[in-house]
């Protein structure tokens, strides 16, 4: 813009009119022209520019807008498709359903971007959205279909392995029809119709193998194999039946070989199962008739069939003869061969054998009850106790009762040749290394508890007396003792005698500890009791003293300085507690003058000779025999007691014999006095 310039004071001039030449004109109408066009030309100029100016902003906007769809499309849209088709593939939706969606998604997204997208380009940036959405849709209908066959597939896949389930027909329909409705080609279809009947031929095949194979049976293999080599199973092709002709050849090969096996095994352990059935008819027992079929099968064809069949058609006789006493055998075995020898037969071998068994028999029921009564107890029908260590340790008065229940049901028996073992074999190293381990209390009540079962039973004190025996390892001091606790045996002093025995015992356990040799302390218990006892009493009667004079030696605190060193006072107490008292009988026999007799339990001579006279004085008034004649007989501690349990003697000549006197036997009877 000009600035109009100041005049000051200066005065206005009178314009002076000039007159131009018309060449002059025309040159100046040409410069205003020029000067026109050329403003005209400048603004057409600028107007060029800006348009230019304003076309490049716009691509810029565009470009830019393009860029940010470009961006949400390979991200959002992207992921956005992702989806879609990964729930296309699982079927969870349909192609419709996914171009749905993503038309759904593309115009609610394209609304948020659609105020950022320059106005002049909007339509052509939607159409570039649209065009990129509708391009993505385009992959849903393909995917579609691929998950369709494989659904088909899948469901196809399933149809056919519950078709195998079925019979064979009605599996191949059930198969047909499924495939009908699904979009598989006609040759899948084909294809897996024919791997059914192919499965269902090796399925056929292989469950012949098996029932065959469970059932041990090889003809069913045979023929199997030779409907293979026949073309029976037309659907498999050579190869496979090449390796089903193998597997069936190979069963065939096993069973034989199994069957083989089974037959040496057979004839192997016939001995058992024939030695067990001959046992079982031995010992007496009844055979169940299963059982007598069973070993029958088991021996055939063996070495033992022919004495199954002895054993079998004599089982009925033998039994009886097993249930007899051994005394009552060895009569019948002795009758038998009397009989034998005296009369003729068509069969003298098995004659010959069975008398054979008869004396076998015999044999093994006779070692039986000697060795282990409680065995021939088992088979006679009752059930022996169990006698543990474990239990005499926590309860002795259970183990005491059970062990005279077994010493009882030995006696029930009534065989002669029994030998009383309360205590099994296999039981006694436990129980006996328990009883060892009680202390000298501990066994005095035990045995106490023993005595108090066996009381009022008949053979009670053999009972007892035979467990102690197998507890103490034949160590007869026990019995001893158990003689002392059940009559009570006391010293004057008051001292019980069983437990000093039992202390006695204990100590005669500790090696350290000095004793005199055996020799000199029998010399010194036969001195003492003489003739008084014999046989086992006697052996019982010296262990009990060689046990009393150990506890009175450590109890005095006498030290033997050696095995040749022996207390006469020691022995003189142990005597006298172990016997009770010797007495010595003056008899006119030969050169003896003296009678050793056993007195009751801690009676003097002076109490033993009044109780013995005035037996004299009685029988001397009902024979009529001089009491001096009586006193010329020996007297002898009787084996029986009165009725009342009284101990007595007999009146003995000079040959032994007891004092019979019109066919009755006197005694001498100490009245009152048991022990």
């Amino acid at each position: 813009m000009l600035i109009p310039r100041s005049r000051g004071r200066e005065t206005a001039q009178p314009t002076l009119q000039q007159h131009t030449p018309m060449t002059g004109l025309s040159a100046i109408g040409n410069s205003i022209g020029g000067a026109v066009q050329a403003r005209d030309e400048k603004l057409q100029e600028q107007e060029v520019t800006a348009k230019r100016l304003e076309l490049y902003h716009n691509d810029v906007s565009e470009q830019e807008a393009k860029v940010k769809l470009d961006d949400v499309m390979t991200t959002e849209m992207s992921n956005q498709v992702s989806t879609l088709k990964n729930d296309l593939a699982n079927g969870t939706i349909n192609a419709q359903q996914a171009d749905e969606k993503l038309k759904t998604w593309s115009n609610d997204r394209y609304k948020q971007l659609e105020s950022d997208m320059p106005m002049h380009a909007q339509k052509k940036l939607q159409e570039y959205w649209n065009s990129t959405a509708s391009q993505q849709a385009t992959s849903f209908l393909p995917l579609q279909l691929r998950a369709d066959v494989q659904k088909g597939a899948t469901i196809a896949n399933q149809a056919f392995d519950i078709s195998t389930r079925q019979d064979r027909e009605a599996g191949r329909q059930y198969l047909i029809k499924n495939l009908d409705g699904l979009n598989l080609s006609v040759a899948d279809k084909a294809d897996r119709l024919n791997k059914y009947d192919v499965t269902r031929d090796i399925m056929d095949i292989d469950g012949r193998v098996t029932s065959a194979v469970e059932n041990n049976n090889v003809g069913d293999l045979n023929n199997l194999l030779g409907e293979l080599r026949g073309g029976q199973f037309k659907y498999l092709d050579g190869p496979t039946v090449q390796d089903k002709e193998k597997q069936v050849l190979s069963r065939i090969s096993a069973l034989d070989q199994k069957a083989q096996v089974e037959e040496n095994k057979r004839i192997t352990q016939s001995n058992k199962v024939f030695n067990d059935f001959k046992t079982q008819v031995l010992t007496g027992r009844a055979l169940d008739s299963g059982y007598i079929q069973n070993v029958e099968s088991a021996v055939k064809g063996t070495n033992n069939e022919s004495d199954f069949q002895f054993y079998k058609s004599n089982s009925i006789n033998f039994q009886k003869f097993s249930r007899l006493s051994t005394s009552d055998m060895l009569s019948k075995i002795n009758s038998q061969k009397a009989a034998m020898k005296n009369s003729t037969t068509n069969n003298a071998e098995n004659e010959s054998k069975v008398m054979n068994v008869y004396e076998s028999i015999y044999r093994d029921k006779l070692e039986t009850l000697k060795n282990n009564p409680n065995q021939a107890v088992s088979e006679a029908g009752l059930k022996p106790n169990q006698l543990t260590g474990m239990e005499l340790k926590a309860n002795p008065q259970s183990f005491a009762a059970k062990a005279v229940e077994n010493g009882v049901n030995q006696y029930a028996l009534r065989d002669p040749n029994i030998k009383l073992k309360p205590i099994s074999e296999e039981n006694l190293p436990e129980a006996k290394q328990a009883f060892d381990a009680m202390g000298v209390n501990a066994k005095l009540d035990f045995i106490g508890a023993l005595i108090g079962q066996s009381k009022n039973i008949p053979n009670g004190n053999k009972i007892w007396g035979a467990t102690l025996g197998q507890l103490g390892s034949g160590d007869q001091s026990y019995i001893m003792a158990g003689i002392a606790r059940m009559n009570d045996y006391k010293t004057t002093n008051g001292e019980d005698v069983a437990k000093a025995i039992l202390s006695g015992t204990q100590a005669l356990k500790n090696k350290q500890l000095t004793m005199p040799k055996d020799e000199l302390l029998k010399s010194e218990f036969n001195k003492y009791v003489g003739n008084s006892v014999s046989g086992e009493t006697a052996n019982m009667t010296f262990q009990g003293f060689k046990s009393i004079y150990a506890h009175l030696s450590e109890r005095d605190g006498y030290q033997h300085k050696d095995k040749d060193d022996l207390s006469k006072n020691i022995a003189k107490t142990a005597l006298s507690m172990a016997t009770g008292g010797v007495y010595d009988q003056p008899i006119k026999y030969g050169n003896q003058r003296t009678w050793k007799v056993s007195k009751p339990y801690g009676l003097s001579d002076d109490e033993f000779e009044k109780d013995v006279n005035k037996g004299l004085r009685y029988i001397s008034s009902q024979t009529g025999i001089s009491v001096g004649e009586l006193e010329d007989f020996r007297l002898r501690r009787s084996a029986t007691r009165s009725s009342t349990g009284e101990i007595r003697y007999d009146l003995i000549n000079e040959r032994g014999n007891p004092l019979i006197v019109k066919g009755v036997q006197w005694w001498v009877n100490m009245k009152g006095r048991t022990k």
